[in-house]
């Protein structure tokens, strides 16, 4: 036992010696992800500079802190040294430890979407407060997706990262994603939360896959009026109103003020953004058991009370897109809080998934038990699958094509615009002879499977779509991952939800093309695909005949993967598809 300590010790030594002798080429950041307006001067402030004058000094003192912002960086590296310092020297609270108030928060993404947690292999705070990570893991191939949560009830002045020399590294902009704006109180925040990314806005941002503006402020949330005329200026998914914590004194706020302040923001929101949907909160611990305190509870299910009489009201006077959480369906128990109100992991947890199941309720963006019915992204080292999804919905809106055809790499290469990733022009004569007289929109992504058309559906590639036609060409690249109930069961959600958004379009499914190394598995599953589109009112059409010879793949129309069409097989795809959208 003795000689395996020594080893360890010994081991742990020569590591950090090696360690310490590499060279780093240092990235400091400058923007973060999850700010209302990006204020040059003040780049993690959650409120710009010109409110300072204009809110309460609480306000501004906690708007000063990052809580809910992000870096979202791209690196070849594994190794990583992240130096930053804040204001002051409270690092820590007595019921929330440092790596809450001050510390910062790794995550990554791997190539299906899922997100990794990185601890940190060392970290300290003072002055300069240091984090270390070593030798990470993460499927994603050589580029990877990391998103680093900053301190939640600290003021970060500077903050930069280190990758060993040689490595590659850059800081992604912000997405164009259409974000929530929620407002609320120290719940909200982050408090007591014993990591960054474990404050319910950053799980709900995880679990949905959208950003979450965070304009929780701790004990100075009460929906005042500059707050309200921050969010308005931005063009939201959603707005979340959840200050009841911060309202539960009955003398300093009673109800008149309550409904009046809150008025005031559903009108400027309103104003500005007339079909965008408000959910409004309960307080959280007003259901809890409760226990010995029972002034504090009671005093809490008030507040409750107060904002669902409001509430009430406003959907009797008609108020449309109005929500409410309540404080049932956030279900605190004993477990939930660390000192009767603020929640612990496990409250946040909590928390975060009652504000989920609502969220997609509203958004109608629900998810199903599989995987192919879970919508998420897509990440693969030189793809910038996000920039091409911002570029379909750009085309759209730009040339209002009559057709849209979803689906993989094999239509992704083909032609149209936005421009394919890799191999532009193998099929652009063909394109251009047969889709481009049909005003046809290429929304072929690389490497998709069903589950990926799923988040592009729920992030906006319908939203501005005015033709007819939707074509669903998916589910190649789930044949190696999921059987075939499983594809069955992701296409049959995927047309609900397209049907849900487009109920006036044509929806046509075809099965999948024979490739060489699984083409009895496409010819068993292509016959229940044309049942579920039968089932579910959809048009089938099966172009396996074209590709093959008798029961053999006809090498002659594909590239050497026998997967993709060659030029070739692009003409014969081409006359094909435009045969079934002619009729």
């Amino acid at each position: 036992m003795v000689k395996n300590l020594l080893f360890l010790l010994a081991f742990v030594c020569v590591e950090a010696t090696t360690y310490a002798q590499v060279s780093y080429d240092w990235h400091e950041a400058q923007w973060a992800v999850g700010i209302c307006e990006q204020d040059t001067g003040h780049i993690f402030h959650r409120l710009p500079a010109r409110l300072e004058s204009k809110v309460s000094a609480g306000v501004w003192r906690q708007s000063t802190q990052s809580a809910g912002e992000y870096l979202h960086f791209k690196t070849t590296a594994r190794n990583f040294v992240i130096r930053y310092a804040v204001a002051g020297k409270n690092y820590a609270m007595p019921h929330m430890p440092a790596t809450g108030v001050s510390g910062i928060d790794l995550f990554g993404k791997d190539v299906h979407g899922g997100w990794n947690w990185a601890p940190p292999g060392k970290y300290s705070f003072g002055d300069t407060c240091v984090y270390e990570y070593r030798n990470l893991s993460i499927d994603a191939g050589g580029l990877a997706d990391f998103y680093l949560y900053l301190p939640l009830y600290s003021e970060l002045r500077w903050i930069t990262i280190g990758v060993p020399e040689g490595q590659k590294f850059e800081y992604s902009r912000p997405d164009k994603d259409k974000p929530i704006v929620a407002y609320g109180t120290s719940i909200m925040q982050g408090a007591v939360a014993s990591r960054a990314g474990m404050a319910w806005t950053n799980i709900l941002e995880r679990n949905i896959s959208r950003k979450v503006i965070n304009l929780g402020f701790s004990g100075n949330g009460r929906f005042d009026v500059p707050v309200f005329d921050v969010m308005a200026g931005v063009d939201a998914k959603l707005y979340i109103l959840d200050c009841m914590p911060n309202l539960v004194n009955k003398t300093s706020f009673p109800l008149d003020t309550v409904r009046n302040r809150l008025m005031y923001g559903i009108n400027k929101l309103r104003e500005q953004h007339p079909d965008v949907p408000i959910l409004l909160a309960e307080h959280a611990a007003g259901n809890m058991p409760l226990g010995m305190d029972t002034a504090k509870i009671n005093a809490y299910h008030e507040a409750s009370n107060t904002i669902t009489e409001i509430f009430n009201g406003l959907k009797k006077d008609g108020i449309k897109e109005l929500y409410m959480l309540t404080e049932k369906e956030i279900n605190f128990d004993v477990n939930s809080t660390t000192d009767g109100v603020h929640p612990d992991d496990y409250g946040m947890v909590q928390y975060a998934l009652a504000y989920e199941k609502k969220v997609r309720e509203i958004l109608h963006e629900p998810k199903g038990e599989l995987s192919t019915q879970y919508a998420v992204e897509q990440y693969r080292d030189g793809y910038d699958w996000r920039k091409r999804h911002e570029d379909v919905i750009s085309n759209i809106e730009k040339t209002n094509p009559q057709v849209v055809i979803f689906a993989n790499s094999i239509i992704n290469y083909w032609g149209g615009e936005p421009k394919g990733e890799k191999v532009a022009g193998r099929g652009e004569a063909a394109w251009q002879q047969y889709m481009a007289p049909l005003h046809v929109q290429n929304a072929g992504f690389g490497w998709d499977r069903i589950e990926n058309v799923l988040w592009r559906v729920y992030h906006g590639e319908l939203d501005h779509f005015k033709g007819n036609k939707i074509v669903i060409m998916i589910g190649t690249n789930n044949l190696g991952l999921n059987k075939d109930e499983e594809i069955i069961k992701g296409l049959t959600f995927l047309v609900q939800q397209i049907r849900y958004r487009k109920p006036a379009a044509t929806i046509l499914i075809g099965g999948i093309l024979p490739r060489g190394d699984m083409i009895q598995r496409v010819l068993q599953i292509n016959p229940k695909i044309k049942a579920m589109a039968a089932a579910n009112g959809c048009k089938f059409f099966d172009l396996s005949k074209s590709f093959m010879n008798g029961s053999a793949l006809n090498d002659a129309l594909f590239t050497g993967d026998r997967l993709h069409p060659n030029e070739k097989g692009y003409q014969v795809l081409g006359e094909q598809v435009s045969g079934v959208l002619k009729k």
